[in-house]
């Protein structure tokens, strides 16, 4: 039946059963349906390509089973390495998920709630890139399960949040560097604009231990900008001896910055950074990193979500923590190049 519209009375037939049946197959209920006639309509399906209307079922008041997920900036490899596990998981359980980029724009981002909610979603996870006050205006308008994920940005009482003890990951980073002696120690941020948990924590630990914070905050989340602020840092008078990067990409652009101007890793200068994106594996020397559990963290999401949408748990408020974990490799000195 290539190139017509397959419909779900031919499904019937092909099967040899009803359209009821077929329905409660594709929907997986209300009613049960035997082993052997479930594996009949869904063979039945596969020969004949049926896709069931999502889109119809939703506007009947069923689940559409399609996820929104919004992400700050895709070309970042840890959002994009978190997006495949969301889609993976959401996969496996039945769901679609449908994607979207709001580059750091709050009102992209707002328009992305919107279209998804236009377009049925039954569920979103956001990840914010920028604060927005009508964001969080429109949290308890939202109709259908969603949650907050990674960032605190955009956090509310009334929403749920997932993500990493981004300040207690940055306190570890820190104290690893002043555990090897450093006491110049500094840290490249992302933009000021945006609050920042791994700044906070790497303020915490300089004070903790009697020493002043330097703060550096690169314009965006990017190799670009950090790079450039690097080269800033590493080419002045008052060159630390240490640097923690609060994101990878501004870790690997130090890298970077330092072999432009001639300075060797870890001998002239220690680098900790945070979220252990694949590339840090194979810089040279390679990157010493807070590692965020990203497998864990999409996972949990998608789940978390899914059980919202589908009723099987309750809905709660407040903030759910994952402990990160330092891993060290050359780039701090901390380990051989062979270790």
């Amino acid at each position: 039946m290539l190139g017509l519209m397959v419909t779900r009375s031919d499904v019937a037939r092909r099967a040899g059963t009803s359209t009821a049946v077929v329905s409660y197959v594709v929907n997986d209920g209300p009613r049960p349906v035997a082993a052997e006639t479930r594996q009949r309509v869904l063979d039945a399906i596969a020969a004949l390509g049926y896709r069931p209307n999502r889109v119809a079922q939703a506007l009947r008041g069923q689940r559409s089973r399609v996820l929104g997920l919004i992400v700050p900036d895709i070309s970042n490899p840890f959002y994009a390495e978190l997006a495949r596990v969301i889609e993976n998981c959401a996969d496996l359980l039945g769901y679609t998920l449908v994607l979207g980029n709001s580059e750091q724009d709050a009102q992209r981002e707002l328009r992305y709630v919107h279209t998804f909610l236009d377009r049925q979603v039954d569920g979103l996870i956001l990840i914010s890139g920028s604060s927005s006050e009508e964001l969080t205006a429109l949290f308890p308008e939202i109709a259908v399960p969603f949650i907050l994920l990674d960032r605190r940005i955009n956090y509310a009482p009334n929403a749920f949040l997932l993500a990493t003890d981004s300040f207690a990951g940055a306190i570890t980073a820190t104290r690893h560097l002043l555990s090897l002696g450093h006491t110049d120690i500094a840290a490249l941020c992302g933009p000021a604009r945006i609050a920042s948990e791994r700044a906070r924590g790497y303020a915490h630990a300089m004070t903790e231990a009697g020493l002043k914070p330097v703060l550096h905050h690169s314009d965006e989340y990017d190799r670009q900008s950090s790079h450039a602020l690097a080269r800033t840092i590493l080419s002045g008078p008052d060159r630390p001896s240490a640097i923690f990067a609060s994101y990878d990409l501004a870790g690997i652009s130090i890298l970077r910055a330092a072999a432009d101007v001639g300075l060797n890793i870890p001998g002239d200068l220690a680098v900790v950074a945070y979220d252990n994106i694949l590339e840090g594996q194979y810089t040279v020397p390679r990157l010493t990193t807070v590692a965020q559990p990203t497998e864990e963290l999409g996972n949990s999401a998608t789940r978390h979500l899914i059980g919202l949408v589908e009723g099987n748990i309750e809905v709660k408020f407040g903030m759910e923590f994952i402990a990160p974990r330092l891993i060290v490799r050359e780039s701090c000195g901390g380990l051989t190049p062979q270790g």
